[in-house]
């Protein structure tokens, strides 16, 4: 394993582009996602990939409430 990504978007199961989906963490198991919505609901999962790029499938998905 080289690394995760962390995808989120508004909606469960679609993780849209336009929010910064696919943000690559490298080996770091925390991430804080910034410029979100306060009060809107975002689903958020996460993908490991080895050195040869290739990617998971997503993990569970989790939502929170920006605050």
């Amino acid at each position: 394993m080289a690394g995760y990504r962390v995808y989120w978007g508004s909606s469960s199961g679609s993780y849209s582009q336009a929010l910064g989906a696919g943000i690559n963490t490298g080996s770091t198991t925390s991430y804080t996602v910034t410029g979100l919505t306060v009060g809107r609901t975002y689903y958020f999962a996460v993908t490991a990939y080895d050195a040869a790029g290739n990617e998971s499938a997503f993990s569970g998905e989790v939502s929170k409430v920006a605050r």
